[in-house]
């Protein structure tokens, strides 16, 4: 995935190496979505953890797009909270962000997700120090809620 190795994006977005992506797509838990532009580039991609599963609780694992600041991001976003709720009945959707990502989480507040709390030194960076994450979720009845203003 070659959009969260972009310039820039270290501190922005989670990396996997391509082993680790084939094992993923290979493994039962995690579903990837990806957008992409008519003649097949990709645009976008996202990890989805727990679609079906029994406890209710989506996780989105990952999120990258290739030129933030166009709309694409929250568009695609609004897309997989929608087949959470919808297409697995889940009851949360939730995922953790770089707490430095402000981009992100302002995108993330938009589309209707919650603070839930911050993990203080939790992420290994490549240059060897830890960043925070902040939490971020919704529920199906504030989806539901929002589907009906």
């Amino acid at each position: 995935m070659a959009i969260e190795r972009r310039p820039g994006f270290e501190h922005l977005v989670g990396r996997s190496s391509a082993e680790q992506h084939a094992a993923n797509i290979d493994g039962g838990e995690n579903r990837y979505f990806l957008a992409e532009d008519a003649a097949g580039a990709p645009l976008a991609y996202a990890i989805l953890q727990g679609i079906g599963h029994a406890n209710g609780l989506v996780y989105l694992k990952r999120i990258a797009v290739a030129s933030p600041g166009q709309g694409l991001g929250k568009r695609f976003l609004l897309a997989l909270i929608r087949a959470a709720f919808e297409e697995s009945g889940a009851a949360k959707f939730w995922l953790d962000a770089f707490v430095s990502n402000g981009r992100a989480r302002h995108v993330y507040a938009a589309c209707g997700l919650s603070e839930d709390g911050i993990l203080r030194e939790h992420y290994p960076l490549p240059d060897g120090s830890r960043a925070d994450l902040v939490v971020m979720s919704i529920l199906r009845r504030e989806w539901l809620a929002r589907q009906d203003a």
